[in-house]
């Protein structure tokens, strides 16, 4: 928001800005700046506001510099550019010089200017719109043209509706107190002032706050309440003393010193008159503030019977009359005169003064405060149902904002913990997979030991003593059955070597394997083993490890069975489905292989088998015996 747009009520839409007394540092700055773009090519938006803060600081010190530089913000446009924001904003702090000037009627035409052209521009901007309608009027007021200022005042708070400035309402509210005061009614202005007392606080400005004490010390004064009044215009003035705001100390000096007068305090007017006295020489001096003292001192003066002070004052000050109302104005001068004996111009000033009473208060404005202070109680209902909404809209996407916040987190962190879990598993898993390896291998390894020392040595010693006892001079049928039983032995422990011996399946298939292997364990044991392996299936694209691993297990489930069962049959179907190896084995024993599964290694062996080629077994027992279902995935 460009500094001087934003004009803020009577005094606040000419002085808030102006009041700011800005220090030569700023102003060599900001004079640095504008040489810098000067000789640089800059765009014409930057000097623009250039030329608009340099005036705006001017005002309150030198008003002529202030007309300066807008007049050089103004000569960067050939012709009216209506339709460029920068240009309504250096009209509107024309408008402004013009009204400090006391050039109410150039102050009007150019702000009313600035308000038929706002609505068009590409992006609309109920901000300006509202303060430059609230400015109309405060110069219709000063005019005295108070149906006209009711009709601008209206305009302004349907453009505070729809912005939701704290500030600008405030400066509304303020504008509309006022109004309501100059025409007696203290009630209603008390409630506009604190309202906009209220929404200058929750805009912090204290600027704001301050002119609004200073119209809710005014109604007190003049309801009577003298006391509450003093009070808060001399809290008022402290303060504006403290931050160093001689502006808004006299402004709200001019109304402790009717407050005093009102309540017969003459050592306190004395008092409060000569610090006035003193602070007006720090202060523009047509300002409206200095023009408002001024007044204020020459009813002072009027009323401790200093007439001609009073009126060379009144005479002296020619825009006084801005000022003060029309009719007070000429009551005024009508007692002066009085009071120094010239009754012919007081019956003409005390003339001229009721024949503008009476054409003013002929009811009609006093209908249009009434109506309008209904509307100000509705809109500010309307307002505040409308920053509460906007309030809540905002708190419901903050905790939107917040839970999306949260939920992200709390998700992240799940996903972070389900990727660390499922690391843990597959570390497990493939810890568990190595172990079973390192246990297979190494059973091999033993089982390679075992074949090569019972082939190369029991087996050979078997054969040296068949070969002695054969030399030895014995009967030959000691011979012969010592040589028999010998041989079986060889045989039995040679068929030994061979099982633990690892598979070779470089010439030959798992199927091919198997088939043999139970042909030799039916041969040895006498039970009846049944081996149906599936037809026209190549087994060759079974892999090699996985043959030998399945090789293995059926070695470990037939001996088991052969050793803890009294089985009499066993049936074997292999089958290759797809991607899997699936073997189903029954046999007519009893045999529980869990209740052993303490005893020895052997389902241990076949579980670590499964594992090391993806594989699962399940065993049920039925009417006829046991099953047994081994899976494996081909990959």
């Amino acid at each position: 928001m460009k500094k001087h747009i934003l004009l803020l009520g009577i005094f606040l839409s000419l002085t808030v800005f102006l009041s700011v007394q800005a220090g030569n540092t700023v102003i060599d700055s900001l004079k640095q700046e504008i040489r810098q773009a000067e000789r640089e090519p800059s765009s014409k938006e930057k000097l623009i506001e250039l030329y608009q803060f340099l005036g705006a600081e001017y005002e309150t010190l030198d008003h002529d510099s202030s007309y300066h530089y807008i007049q050089k913000g103004l000569s960067l446009y050939p012709q009216p550019a209506f339709e460029e924001e920068g240009y309504l904003q250096l009209l509107n702090s024309l408008a402004n010089y013009l009204f400090m000037e006391g050039k109410l009627e150039q102050a009007k035409e150019t702000f009313k200017t600035v308000a038929a052209h706002a609505p068009k521009l590409k992006e609309r901007r109920y901000d300006l719109e509202g303060v430059v309608e609230s400015s109309i009027g405060v110069c219709y007021r000063k005019l005295g043209m108070f149906d006209s200022a009711v009709y601008h005042y209206n305009r302004a708070l349907d453009f505070c509706k729809k912005t939701e400035k704290y500030e600008d309402i405030a400066s509304t509210y303020y504008n509309i107190g006022v109004l309501y005061h100059l025409n007696k009614r203290y009630e209603e202005a008390l409630e506009q002032g604190k309202l906009a007392a209220d929404y200058a606080r929750k805009a912090k400005d204290t600027l704001m706050e301050l002119y609004a004490n200073t119209l809710i010390g005014g109604c007190y004064c003049n309801m009577g309440k003298y006391a509450e009044a003093s009070q808060i215009l001399k809290r008022n003035v402290q303060k504006a003393l403290e931050i160093e705001y001689p502006l808004l100390a006299m402004s709200s000096l001019s109304p402790l010193l009717s407050t005093y007068q009102l309540w017969n305090k003459k050592d306190s007017v004395r008092i409060f008159l000569k610090k006035g006295e003193e602070l007006i020489h720090q202060i523009p001096e047509n300002s409206p503030t200095a023009l408002e003292f001024y007044g204020t001192q020459a009813s002072l003066y009027n009323w401790i019977g200093e007439f001609q002070k009073s009126l060379d004052i009144l005479t002296n000050k020619s825009l006084i009359q801005t000022q003060l109302p029309y009719d007070k104005y000429h009551i005024l001068m009508a007692r002066n005169y009085e009071g120094l004996g010239n009754y012919q111009k007081a019956f003409h000033c005390m003339q001229e003064a009721c024949i503008y009473k009476d054409s003013i208060f002929d009811g009609k404005i006093k209908n249009e405060l009434s109506e309008l202070n209904e509307k100000l109680r509705n809109s500010d209902k309307e307002l505040k149902i409308a920053l509460l909404e906007r309030n809540q809209a905002q708190e419901k996407e903050t905790r939107l904002r917040h839970t999306v916040y949260y939920l992200t987190v709390i998700g992240l962190l799940l996903i972070a913990i389900s990727i660390l879990l499922h690391k843990r598993k597959v570390q497990k898993k493939e810890t568990e997979l190595i172990a079973a390896r390192q246990y297979i291998e190494g059973l091999e390894n033993e089982r390679k030991r075992l074949a090569k020392d019972l082939h190369d040595g029991v087996c050979n010693d078997l054969l040296g003593a068949i070969l002695q006892i054969q030399q030895h001079i014995s009967s030959e049928e000691q011979k012969t059955t010592t040589i028999q039983t010998l041989e079986e032995i060889r045989n039995g422990v040679r068929a030994i070597s061979h099982e633990l011996m690892p598979p070779n399946f470089q010439f030959t298939d798992l199927n091919e394997m198997l088939a043999d292997y139970f042909a030799k364990m039916q041969e040895v044991s006498g039970v009846n083993i049944s081996y149906a392996p599936h037809a026209h299936t190549d087994w060759t694209t079974i892999p090699e490890h996985i043959g030998y691993e399945i090789y293995r297990i059926m070695q470990e489930t037939i001996g088991n069975i052969l050793k803890h069962t009294q089985a009499k049959q066993i049936h074997i179907q292999l089958k290759k489905e797809d991607t899997q190896l699936v073997i189903h084995l029954h046999y007519d024993g009893d045999w529980n292989p869990h209740a052993d599964s303490s005893k020895g290694i052997g389902l241990r062996t076949i579980n670590d088998r499964l594992k090391t080629i993806g594989g699962n077994y399940k065993i049920e027992k039925d009417d006829t015996g046991v099953n047994i279902h081994i899976h494996t995935f081909l990959h």
